[in-house]
């Protein structure tokens, strides 16, 4: 008996019955939690932790897909096959937004979206993590901010991220970003689309 075979038979079944962001989690939660170093690894373990907590109800927004959204497919292309059919099936029910920002350069208003997952507002809540997706086009900057909780994002397609006082780098899918508490810090998009999950630490 092939059991390699059996067990990715037994693998796909079980995918195939669970709920699409049940799915995504469980994949974007193992490999942040096997992915962090460093300073990174704890903040990497309480995403896990906090994923694996049961779910309650937010006031989920009806799905929405803006303009942007067209940079979807070159982004999930350069995905892990798994992960990118995971989020291809739950793409279809999220609410893609834009925000503005005074610091921002022409182009970002059309050339960015997000998605709330887990939040008030989200798909649903989880243990007070606050997580979502990040669509940078092309050439466009999401500018420099900060924000009191820490945070992680698991890198789904390349791009370059900014740092106060380490400066611009380049990450590649399935690498791991961590911004300590209040630190400035930015994203581009380079050659293709920048998309990422990030999740907000709760304090």
């Amino acid at each position: 008996m092939d059991v390699g075979r059996v067990r990715n038979k037994q693998e796909i079944e079980k995918a195939n019955i669970m709920r699409p962001i049940d799915h995504f989690l469980s994949l974007a939660g193992a490999e942040v939690a096997a992915t962090a170093t460093a300073h990174a690894r704890s903040a990497g373990a309480r995403v896990a932790a906090l994923l694996a907590e049961a779910p309650t109800p937010a006031d989920t927004l009806p799905p929405q897909r803006l303009e942007v959204c067209r940079y979807l497919a070159a982004a999930r292309a350069e995905m892990r096959p798994d992960l990118a059919a995971a989020f291809e099936a739950l793409e279809p029910s999220l609410a893609w937004r834009t925000r503005t920002m005074s610091n921002a350069s022409p182009g970002f208003a059309e050339g960015h979206a997000s998605a709330r997952v887990l939040d008030q507002t989200g798909l649903e809540q989880r243990g007070g993590l606050v997580s979502g997706f990040s669509l940078v086009a092309p050439g466009i900057t999401y500018p420099e901010h900060n924000h009191p909780p820490e945070e992680i994002y698991l890198v789904l397609s390349a791009g370059e991220w900014w740092q106060a006082g380490r400066g611009w780098h380049a990450y590649g899918p399935g690498e791991i970003v961590h911004n300590p508490p209040n630190i400035r810090h930015a994203m581009r998009g380079t050659a293709v689309p920048l998309l990422a999950i990030w999740f907000l630490l709760p304090r």
